[in-house]
């Protein structure tokens, strides 16, 4: 175990101790509410609206009408807006509408041909929606806009699928919780005073709010699947390269980067995933994922883990994560039949912390907003204490975890645990296994809470630095009201597998609750 990851820990526990009330304090008492919804349209799938749209049961217009309607109503609340663009939806919305009026197609062919024909979307900003922002949260790049839809955007649409808005990121995308200098912070649907998470936090927190049904996130370090867990919602970390990363903002030259950084689907319903994955993976690759094939959940290996091990670094499980764990693992037994392993135990996890973040911290030219204007690290963080920096605390302080990895603690012998890590789980998952598992430590923390549990993002790091896919699956809310939730994990393009056991486990704890 690394000596500076053993410091840093004691430090960040002390802290905590000291700062964990004063947030308490801090935000206690009444808190603003999100309404409660009340449109029944809003409480349907992407895969079934897209159903009725194309039955003429229900018109694009107004499924469009209705979700912009429900973000004019939460986004006062939640700031997850970027940047708009209504009108223009609602126009092709109509235009949706007419075509269906005129067309010889039929369901079959339409269903085949645009499986998303005018069902509304939204998009992270840093996925670029053409003529949209694309300023990131960064104030050098503030009135940037994508000047061309990113290759997953581009799918969607091309999908029939109609881009509501762009949602909001930390700087750079570069922090677990969303707040930058241009939009401002995004609130939890489920408790304002806490953060929605990052880096996709702004889409976390509309599909939370039922303000949207399907969106699209990227993740490099677990930035799909926290949000998706402190929102109440699903997300799927793809197999790496199954998905373009073209035309996401930032981007990266280290050719290992497309090992890492994914672009993926987040929706309220678990059917929505595979249907958003079929329309979004590379036409190349999509044979490979075999996602029409018909998974048999009782044929199924399931591992599962509740916490990484008793690692003096990393932060303790909560302990209502630790029974979702269990009972996922009692339910895919007792209800869908699967084979439970239970005396396989992944010892080799418990350095994850120091593997992961050296696999991640080792990739050349990563976005350093601080070299591009010479700025010194240690007096930008002093500025920022103080109230004076351009650059948020978050950024900075993603900088400073990455220069002490890179300083102290990346090694040869860490990159070869993570290569030991991959054929391992190759190894045991194979093309039939799954691995239940933590997606972090903790429910939704306070506003600037976070910086103090960094370590526990090694649960969702080392599912990006072993290039494995991973889904977010919710489940239900701990003792304070918080959603909580789980990761199942599969072998390298085995992501069918995962939909197939989160359909299951949404049946077992209810999936997407909404807010009140």
């Amino acid at each position: 175990m690394n000596f500076v990851l053993r410091f840093i820990s004691v430090v960040l526990n002390c802290l905590n101790v000291i700062v964990a009330p004063i947030l308490w304090l801090k935000y206690r008492g009444p808190r603003k509410t999100v309404p409660t919804i009340s449109d029944g349209l809003l409480k349907i799938s992407a895969t079934d609206s897209a159903e009725k749209i194309r039955r003429r049961e229900i018109s694009s217009e107004q499924l469009c009408t209705a979700y912009i309607k429900r973000i004019k109503e939460v986004n006062p609340i939640l700031n997850a807006v970027v940047e708009d663009r209504f009108e223009i939806a609602l126009q092709d919305a109509r235009n949706v509408d007419n075509y269906l009026q005129t067309s010889f197609e039929s369901n079959e062919e339409l269903e085949k041909t645009k499986p998303l024909l005018g069902v509304p979307l939204t998009v992270k900003e840093s996925c670029s929606l053409g003529g949209m922002s694309l300023c990131v949260g960064t104030l050098s790049r503030s009135g940037i806009k994508a000047d061309k839809d990113g290759d997953a955007v581009a799918k969607l649409k091309s999908s029939g699928a109609i881009p509501l808005l762009v949602s909001n990121t930390p700087e750079i995308c570069l922090d677990w919780q969303t707040s930058n200098f241009i939009t401002g912070r995004t609130n939890n649907p489920y408790d304002t005073s806490r953060t929605t998470g990052g880096s996709s936090g702004g889409e976390g927190a509309l599909l939370g709010s039922g303000a949207s049904v399907i969106g699209i996130g990227s993740d490099v370090a677990g930035s799909i699947r926290l949000p998706a867990m402190f929102n109440c919602v699903f997300g799927h970390k793809p197999t790496p390269r199954t998905i373009s990363i073209k035309g996401h903002f930032p981007y990266c030259i280290d050719k290992k980067y497309a090992d890492y950084l994914v672009v993926g689907p987040m929706t309220r319903y678990s059917k929505d995933l595979k249907l958003m994955m079929k329309v979004m993976t590379d036409d190349a690759v999509l044979p490979e994922l075999r996602l029409d094939d018909k998974v048999d959940i009782s044929k199924i290996r399931v591992f599962f883990m509740e916490e990484e091990g008793k690692s003096f670094v990393l932060p303790h499980v909560q302990k209502e994560i630790s029974a979702a764990v269990r009972q996922s693992a009692e339910y895919l037994k007792n209800t869908c039949g699967c084979h439970v392993v239970d005396d396989v135990k992944f010892s080799e996890l418990k350095n994850s912390c120091e593997v992961s973040g050296s696999v991640l911290n080792s990739l050349k030219d990563t976005p350093n907003l601080l070299k591009a204007g010479n700025h010194n690290l240690a007096v930008e963080l002093l500025k920022s204490v103080l109230g004076f920096s351009n650059f948020t605390f978050g950024l900075l302080h993603f900088y400073l975890i990455q220069n002490v990895y890179q300083t102290f603690i990346q090694s040869d012998s860490y990159m070869q645990k993570n290569e030991d890590l991959k054929k391992m789980f190759r190894k045991f998952l194979g093309d039939d296994g799954v691995l239940l598992y933590p997606t972090f430590t903790k429910s939704a923390l306070h506003h600037g809470a976070y910086i103090l549990n960094t370590l526990g993002t090694s649960y969702l790091m080392t599912y990006n630095s072993t290039e494995l896919p991973s889904t977010h699956v919710p489940c239900g809310f701990d003792k304070n009201g918080l959603p909580i939730g789980i990761q199942v994990i599969a072998g390298p393009k085995q992501d069918r597998l995962c939909f197939a056991v989160a359909e299951e486990l949404e049946k077992c704890f209810g999936g997407w609750i909404p807010p009140n």
